[in-house]
């Protein structure tokens, strides 16, 4: 229960969130919880009990309404992620990692220590391009709008590095930098604009009545993955993500990171990952090591899927995989293949670089 003992939080009385009046519905996204995860909830009710929703389960507090305001976001450490409901830890500031945004508000923090940012942006955009029947929104798109998220999300037919480049600049992490040619990001794509900038066109969405309410949190989730780059940049590492648009309106989510010590020996961790109908869940990871005193890196990649395909494919196409990395000054050193683990796309650092400008 929330309280001044430090101790795990035990919810007085677990509560269905069917019978809780919340307007539009749920406030989080529905998440899977591992142990030691920090997490947000929400108060979404103040009278006649105090009750606070995570993305794992409404509950009612044994605590004073008094202490906490309607819509109050509240961060927790998940204790034991099996028993039902969730045993958390209520975190106050003084236990929270040291940052200087994580410091000027508790807005500024659940958004920085926020799981997985841009899931609710990935469910979205599953929705709305029907590759996950099953979640197909029901709000229909003025046809003007549709037409250009359509033409906003579609893939280049053989991506090369500046494709790439470009879906980093266009994917809402740098719309407020564009607005000035003296970044690198302003002088390549110039202003951030509903066609050229995925942040912009959200916000355009969000201006259809019919669709505010869906696409506001999308809008968060954007500002929740400029935030942990900024945090990175003051950090002096380097963290981007971003979804990119990847064979038939579908998405791959791109994670690009560096910490001080990968920094100080020149490597970079990327990981592609990747969740749609026909190739199931896949994720590649990727450790980039610039050579000494050459222009050449030293690659070393392991492969994740749910599907039998993957390690025949990559065990056969080694030689190929070599020879065009080596096009571009990249030495294969390893390479592996598993399955993949629910794991695998959880609990990575909040790690490194900002909104100010690219250094890619």
């Amino acid at each position: 229960m929330i309280n001044s003992v430090q101790g795990p939080l035990l919810p007085s009385n677990g509560v269905a969130k069917l019978g809780v009046n919340l307007g539009k519905g749920s406030v989080m996204p529905l998440i899977t919880l591992t142990k030691g995860q920090i997490m947000e909830g929400v108060v979404v009710q103040l009278q006649p009990r105090l009750l606070v929703e995570t993305p794992a389960s409404i509950f009612s507090a044994a605590a004073s309404a008094a202490a906490y305001a309607l819509g109050e976001r509240l961060l927790f450490k998940v204790v034991d992620p099996d028993s039902l409901p969730p045993r958390l830890e209520l975190l106050r500031p003084g236990q929270l990692p040291s940052s200087l945004l994580g410091e000027q508000s508790a807005f500024l923090r659940s958004l920085l220590y926020r799981s997985n940012s841009l899931a609710p942006l990935q469910q979205w955009l599953s929705r709305h391009f029907g590759g996950m029947p099953n979640l197909r929104s029901n709000t229909k798109m003025p046809i003007a709008l549709s037409a250009l998220l359509h033409e906003f999300w579609q893939s280049p037919g053989n991506p090369q590095a500046l494709d790439i480049k470009k879906a980093l600049l266009m994917s809402g992490l740098f719309s407020e930098s564009r607005g000035t040619i003296k970044t690198r990001a302003g002088a390549m794509m110039g202003p951030a604009k509903a066609n050229n900038d995925l942040k912009s066109l959200l916000q355009l969405l969000a201006l259809e009545k019919d669709l505010e309410v869906q696409v506001k949190p999308l809008v968060e989730a954007m500002h929740s993955s400029q935030i942990k780059a900024l945090d990175a940049f003051f950090n002096n590492q380097l963290y981007y993500q971003w979804l990119m648009p990847w064979f038939d309106q579908q998405y791959l989510m791109i994670t690009l990171q560096q910490n001080e010590q990968q920094l100080s020996q020149r490597q970079w961790s990327i990981s592609l990952a990747h969740q749609g109908p026909d190739l199931g869940h896949l994720q590649i990871n990727l450790l980039l090591t610039e050579a000494v005193g050459t222009n050449d890196a030293m690659a070393s990649l392991h492969f994740a899927s749910n599907t039998l395909w993957l390690a025949p494919l990559v065990n056969s196409s080694k030689q190929q995989l070599n020879m065009a990395l080596q096009l571009h000054g990249i030495h294969l050193q390893q390479v592996s293949v598993g399955p993949f683990e629910e794991n695998d796309a959880k609990g990575r650092p909040n790690n490194p670089h900002a909104i100010l400008d690219v250094h890619v």
